[in-house]
């Protein structure tokens, strides 16, 4: 498995309930349609020693490593459309990151 980490903040003024609606509906376009297998969204509750780390953490997954780069060939062109324009205005601190499962022997170039 190979997983697109995006972690983030609200914007003041924008809901919790009003972001994990809009995540909602930008998900619905990626899973199955866009390749990927699935998400989370994750809401820090607990920083412990980790005061930097965002609110908000999405992970997608994908299958493959080929199907994570097709996906993201396909959102290169989409970014400004709904709903991912929208998901884009409620968020800040934006920031990313990529894994593999480490435990099935996969090791990616």
């Amino acid at each position: 498995m190979h997983s697109y980490h995006v972690f983030f903040d609200r914007k003041d003024g924008v809901t919790h309930e009003a972001l994990v609606a809009q995540v909602d509906r930008f998900m619905e376009t990626q899973v199955g349609g866009n390749l990927a297998k699935g998400y989370r969204l994750l809401r820090t509750n607990n920083k412990a020693s980790f005061d930097e780390l965002p609110d908000y953490q999405m992970i997608v997954d994908y299958a493959s490593e080929a199907d994570l780069q097709a996906a993201f060939a396909t959102m290169k062109s989409r970014f400004r459309e709904d709903p991912h324009r929208p998901l884009m205005t409620m968020v800040e601190g934006f920031r990313v990151a990529f894994s593999h499962d480490a435990t099935t022997g996969e090791n990616p170039s």
